[in-house]
Order: structure tokens, then C-alpha cells, then sequence
């Protein structure tokens, strides 16, 4: 199961992650690999986001942060300009003020990488 749900979300493959999914045990959806990625900071590499979307629903946690980098899915999100997965996670709750390695959150990366989505990010936090 590990291998194969980072392998769909590596290779966005949706067809094959929904088929992961039905045979996997809930608890190991947040499972880290030996980099310290979950398949959803893998997931939000590809537009549209619909593996990011389907590992939501399935209960991934949008807040968990990778060992070496204290990245979250919503950093990588922002760092590959995915506006589609950023909104997904913002749906499900992803926490704006957790810091990675370098002490920024996802709007201080988002000021460095695209106003666009730093503003998102901006909006998102003032409607909650």
C-alpha cells in the first residue's frame, strides 16, 4: 500500500490512488515516506488537483509537516504555484500560521513566490 499511494500521487494517477484507497487502512493515509512525505506533499505538485482532493476526503491531514523541512502540503502548494490545491487545502482546514525550516509560513512563502496566491491566502485567513 505505502509504496504504491506515493507511487499514484508521484505520478498523478488518479484511477490508480482511488483504487489504493479502497483496500487502505485509514490510519496509514498520513504515513511518511523515508524523505518524510506524506502522498498528499506529493499530490500537490499537479493541476488539477485531484488527488490532493480525493486524499482529503479520505482523511489526510493538511497540517502535517514533512521531518527535514517542516514543509506542509500548503508550502509545497504554494512553492509549485497551485492555486487548485491550495484551495482544497483551505477547504480542509490547512493551518496558515505553521512555519517550516526557514520560519515562514505559507503566506511568507506565497510573498516571495506569487501575489496572486498570497493573496488567497490573505482572504482565506480573514474569513475564518
Amino acid at each position: 500500500f505505502r509504496r504504491g499511494l506515493w507511487s499514484s500521487a508521484q505520478q498523478n494517477d488518479i484511477d490508480e490512488a482511488r483504487e489504493r484507497l479502497k483496500s487502505a487502512n485509514p490510519k496509514t493515509i498520513n504515513q511518511c515516506d523515508s524523505s518524510g512525505y506524506t502522498p498528499l506533499h506529493y499530490s500537490v505538485r499537479f493541476q488539477p488537483a485531484d488527488i490532493c482532493r480525493l486524499l482529503l476526503e479520505h482523511g489526510a491531514d493538511p497540517n502535517c509537516q514533512t521531518r527535514a523541512s517542516k514543509s506542509t502540503p500548503l508550502h509545497r502548494a504554494v512553492t509549485f504555484n497551485n492555486i487548485d490545491a491550495i484551495r482544497h487545502l483551505l477547504h480542509y482546514k490547512a493551518d496558515l500560521t505553521l512555519k517550516d525550516i526557514d520560519e515562514q509560513t505559507p503566506i511568507e512563502k506565497a510573498m516571495t513566490v506569487n501575489s496572486d496566491i498570497a493573496n488567497i491566502l490573505f482572504e482565506s485567513q480573514r474569513s475564518n
